[in-house]
């Protein structure tokens, strides 16, 4: 996702908006992290990945506190006036129990008043996926560590009793003689729906304040690309820690 930005102008919006800590789970490489730090946001990454926190790590230095860790059972000695779900990372929990495990731990890391940020596709999404499986060439990318030409390959299936997406990837890296390094990436991601995740977030503690479209802020139902949850945590519902 490195060619997005628009997302990182929309969260820098309510980041400072915030007004205070901000928190990005499944903050990954710091495609996000990064740009909101270097514009002044104290912000601190939660990712399960040590490999990618790695790479943020290479990238951020000691400016940004990262901790390898699950949105589910995840502990930090912080609250947050603002927390972050960027880009499909809601999509990685499969069960209904996940999500739900993950909003209320979540809840117990939100300051007084504070917001989260979901950002999942539209839900229309799903009837626009190829029913036959077929890999597509979905890009073609230079490694600016190898200066090798990547090829890389989509194919997905829906089922749509469990709304997940059962997608591989796959790499061709051309190496300086021709051969070709090949890299398969299978991955699963669950479908989340308009009253489905009001609902989540309900039982969680949050209340929904909007639903937008797209980074623009353009009302959700307008035919936009994107499903942006906007929750606020009830009072009653602050946990003490």
């Amino acid at each position: 996702h490195d060619d997005l930005t628009a997302d990182v102008v929309f969260f820098l919006h309510f980041a400072r908006q915030a007004g205070g800590r901000v928190l990005e789970v499944g903050c990954g490489s710091g495609r996000v992290l990064l740009p909101l730090a270097e514009a002044g946001v104290d912000i601190t990454g939660v990712d399960s990945s040590p490999a990618m926190l790695a790479r943020a790590r290479a990238k951020l230095g000691d400016r940004v506190l990262l901790v390898d860790g699950d949105m589910r059972t995840v502990t930090l000695p912080e609250r947050y006036a603002l927390i972050i779900i960027s880009i499909n990372t809601f999509m990685h929990l499969l069960t209904t129990t996940d999500q739900l495990d993950a909003l209320v731990n979540l809840a117990r890391h939100q300051a007084p008043g504070g917001r989260l940020i979901i950002d999942l596709p539209a839900g229309d999404e799903l009837f626009h996926q190829d029913p036959d499986a077929r890999f597509t060439l979905e890009q073609t990318l230079l490694d600016p560590m190898t200066n090798h030409s990547v090829m890389k390959l989509v194919a997905s299936r829906i089922d749509w009793a469990k709304q997940c997406q059962d997608i591989t990837y796959v790499y061709d890296e051309i190496m300086e003689d021709g051969d070709v390094r090949r890299t398969v990436v299978p991955m699963v991601l669950r479908y989340v729906f308009r009253y489905e995740l009001t609902l989540l977030l309900e039982k969680a503690g949050y209340h929904l304040q909007a639903l937008y479209s797209d980074y623009d802020l353009s009302r959700y139902g307008d035919g936009g690309p994107r499903m942006i949850a906007v929750a606020q945590l009830h009072a009653e519902h602050q946990v003490e820690r």
